[in-house]
């Protein structure tokens, strides 16, 4: 299906990096994995799986025998929550944007077809009014929201002048093996499966995007993205019924406390633009296909 096409990935051994490359070779395309300055030379949560070896590359030189792609994907960002408010800006800034400039330096000489930034709607938040598009001016909380939207404004000044689209997918919650065992899924497996107590955010909803789906609407977008900017969000669902149907396939009682952790806060309500990118290929994947797919995956992994 991609056979000609070659895409450069960078943030390769992240989760979403591992899986777009693998998936890419799958669909006969050329990847190039690109590890950049400070970001991890080796998965940390999942296997790499794809017969290509991430390209660790810490400076301009390291690019000389570097084909120039036809697509570039961006998935290099770095996070640390131990650190304070202040201190984890700065973090995310220094690491997904100032360390390696030297790769922005490199692409602006290219002509690429289209540059797809990989954003959040974290660059939303409870200080914009429902409901929220991509023509909501965003208004972020969080250290990681405001970093995030700084990196969108960054690519757009700084690839205005070259021959490269940029294009922002601001993506929801992605489920995924090897995810952050913070996340809604894994929380709700280590409750079931390993008699951990967790608290449930009744009365809340979020949008959660399975990590098939996900890497498939990315590849589309720089494949055939028509506009700048795009929510690419499922439809809510209630925490509470993401629990409950936790329970009835796996067949174990959570032990689970059902609290309010964010009192009088409304939740958010995306007008999603997932609809615009969506093809015969893409692999879609219902809620409770979701969860089995975890509870499959969680079970044969010995280490757990």
């Amino acid at each position: 299906m991609l056979s000609g096409k070659s895409f450069a990935i960078s943030g390769s051994t992240g989760r979403l990096g591992c899986e777009t490359t693998a998936r890419l070779e799958e669909l006969g395309a050329e990847v190039i994995p690109i590890v950049l300055k400070g970001y991890p030379q080796k998965p940390k949560r999942v296997e790499w799986t794809a017969k290509i070896d991430p390209i660790i590359i810490e400076d301009v030189p390291g690019f000389k025998d570097i084909k120039p792609p036809d697509y570039v994907i961006n998935f290099h960002w770095m996070v640390d929550r131990t650190l304070s408010y202040t201190e984890q800006l700065q973090y995310e800034i220094d690491c997904g944007l100032q360390r390696i400039s030297y790769f922005w330096d490199w692409l602006k000489t290219l002509s690429c077809d289209r540059f797809v930034n990989i954003s959040s709607t974290k660059v939303f938040s409870t200080l914009n009014t429902n409901p929220i598009s991509t023509k909501t001016y965003p208004r972020p909380i969080t250290p990681y929201g405001i970093a995030k939207l700084t990196g969108e404004q960054f690519f757009d000044a700084y690839f205005n002048t070259s021959d490269i689209p940029v294009i922002h997918l601001r993506l929801c919650s992605v489920a995924s093996y090897g995810e952050h065992p913070t996340q809604i899924l894994s929380q709700l497996y280590q409750s079931a499966y390993a008699d951990k107590a967790i608290k449930i955010n009744a009365g809340h909803s979020m949008n959660l995007l399975y990590i098939d789906e996900a890497v498939d609407l990315i590849i589309n977008a720089a494949l055939q993205a028509g506009q700048l900017k795009y929510i690419v969000a499922t439809p809510s669902i209630k925490i509470d019924e993401i629990a409950a149907r936790f329970e009835k396939i796996s067949g174990k009682e959570l032990m689970a406390e059902y609290i309010d952790l964010n009192p009088g806060e409304t939740d958010p309500i995306f007008k999603s633009d997932l609809h615009l990118l969506e093809d015969s290929w893409i692999r879609k994947t219902s809620v409770g296909s979701m969860i089995e797919k975890m509870i499959e995956r969680y079970l044969s992994d010995s280490t757990i």
